[in-house]
């Protein structure tokens, strides 16, 4: 169960005594938002690129005009991705099983993980299921075990990754399937290492191996980290006595961990010599004070996939510019709209942090980063509002994801949808086809959020996804909509 926020969060809400305003949306000016942000000048919008650094600056700028202030640390929030990644001559990986010690062989049998800093570990092994903590969900895989300085086996994904009933979302993965979210948790843990093998029975037989060279990633979190494949996790685990599959539909079956010590017997020697190459990125955030302490966050990516060379849904256009105008120059601009709104406006009772986030296509790494390095408390956050892909309005049909989050976001939903300038056609299944995205990230901190989605459509991560192609009037009505409800969570 999600712990409340002191907003209890609407349960004391009397929708019918608050007036149904909401914000009046320059369409025009929305239009010329996502026109700029999916302009040619920033080729994308790729992270870690100059183009992006330059769309950074854009926005402080813009929300500086608006009158926003910076909230402390400025306007820019500044974190690294890593470019490029190759291992060096002293990688190496083997392990000792029954006094036998076997030498894996590199790119083959395993692989150093991008992320993975440099550095060495040796010692006992500790199965430690999908490597997920979540209190939210009440679900923790280090319950009772012991890993400080061993090192960790964990398994990619999530549990229950094919039933869309799942706490986890089922084929929608939370934050937790992050495998920066993965090595983080370890790295807390106490971990020495950690060892990440593919699901294997989930996914109907051995995927490969993540592959090391040019690609945006992570940055490293501060401990060694290796994939392996799961024929060397099966023989480790015959050593112990269990099954890769038995595992897995255990914990499918009652989403109960079944991490476990390997054997004395088995133990691993691991070396990993990484040469990476990073490059900053930005997020971007602007502070409107409210009157308490408390705030809502509201907030978008502006990252895209630059020129395609990763995540292009045309692989043929590979090369080209993929513009990002609904993927989600849509949703930073609405960021912008509801700004000029608010701003415009008395005080509010609680504080609005609006944050355009970088990375978010590659692993949602400036949300990630935000909250590990938040500016302002987040203890202090009632809400999270996050705008991905707002720009394709079709058959009036408007996603919302988030509304099981805390208690009286359904009625507040219904309530400002009855009462706006005709009501949307809303699917609010938490567990529907959303896509991972930034609230993700900030749910694991208990936070409770709705998110605004029109739909995915065939121009999604392709060189189609075009300004011109944007529905502004059906973006206008969803923001509208959007500021009724922030407007009662900020009053």
């Amino acid at each position: 169960m999600r712990r409340l926020r002191s907003a209890s969060l609407l349960a004391g809400l009397l929708l019918a005594a608050l007036p149904i305003l909401g914000a009046g949306i320059d369409t025009a000016q929305y239009l010329e938002d996502v026109k700029t942000l999916s302009s040619a000048k920033f080729k994308g919008r790729l992270s870690g690129t100059r183009e992006l650094d330059e769309a950074a600056q854009w926005l402080a700028a813009r929300f500086q005009e608006i009158g926003l202030r910076p909230p402390p640390g400025g306007f820019l929030q500044r974190f690294h991705v890593t470019t490029a990644a190759q291992a060096g001559r002293s990688t190496r990986l083997s392990y000792t099983l029954g006094g036998k010690t076997t030498v894996l062989k590199l790119s083959e049998e395993y692989t150093p993980l991008g992320l993975s800093s440099n550095g060495a570990a040796s010692g006992p092994l500790v199965f430690a299921g999908y490597g997920i903590t979540a209190p939210e969900y009440g679900y923790d895989d280090y319950a009772g075990l012991d890993v400080r300085g061993k090192v960790v086996v964990i398994l990619r994904h999530e549990p229950q990754e094919y039933d869309d009933r799942s706490v986890f979302g089922g084929r929608v993965y939370t934050n937790h399937a992050q495998i920066e979210s993965k090595a983080v948790n370890a790295l807390r843990h106490g971990a020495a290492a950690l060892i990440l093998v593919d699901d294997a029975p989930s996914h109907r037989g051995s995927a490969g191996l993540e592959k090391l060279g040019n690609g945006i990633g992570p940055d490293a979190p501060g401990i060694p980290a290796v994939e392996i494949k799961p024929a060397i996790f099966e023989k480790w685990l015959e050593a112990a006595g269990q099954s890769f599959e038995k595992i897995i539909e255990g914990i499918d079956e009652d989403l109960r961990p079944r991490s476990f010590a390997f054997p004395a017997a088995l133990t691993v020697d691991l070396t990993v010599d990484l040469h990476r190459e990073t490059r900053p990125v930005y997020n971007v955030l602007a502070w409107l004070p409210g009157t308490t302490e408390e705030y809502v966050i509201a907030c978008a990516h502006y990252d895209h996939v630059g020129l395609g060379q990763q995540y292009s849904m045309d692989p043929s256009r590979r090369g080209e510019i993929h513009p990002g105008a609904d993927d989600n120059a849509s949703g930073t601009a609405g960021v912008l709209a509801l700004a000029r709104w608010f701003a415009a406006q008395p005080p509010p009772r609680r504080g609005i942090l609006f944050i355009a986030f970088g990375g978010e296509e590659f692993g949602l790494l400036g949300s990630n980063y935000y909250l590990r390095n938040p500016v302002l408390p987040l203890s202090n956050a009632v809400a999270v509002i996050n705008l991905d892909m707002i720009g394709r309005m079709r058959d009036n049909k408007l996603y919302v994801g988030g509304a099981e989050s805390s208690p009286g976001f359904k009625q507040l939903i219904a309530e400002m949808n009855r009462n706006g300038d005709g009501p949307f056609e809303i699917e609010d299944d938490d567990t529907g086809d959303y896509g991972s995205s930034d609230h993700f990230a900030l749910a694991t901190a208990e936070i409770p959020y709705l998110f605004f989605f029109t739909g995915l459509h065939p121009d999604y991560h392709t060189p189609r996804d075009t300004w011109d192609r944007i529905n502004a009037a059906g973006a206008a009505r969803v923001l509208q909509f959007v500021s009724r409800i922030l407007e009662h969570l900020v009053q």
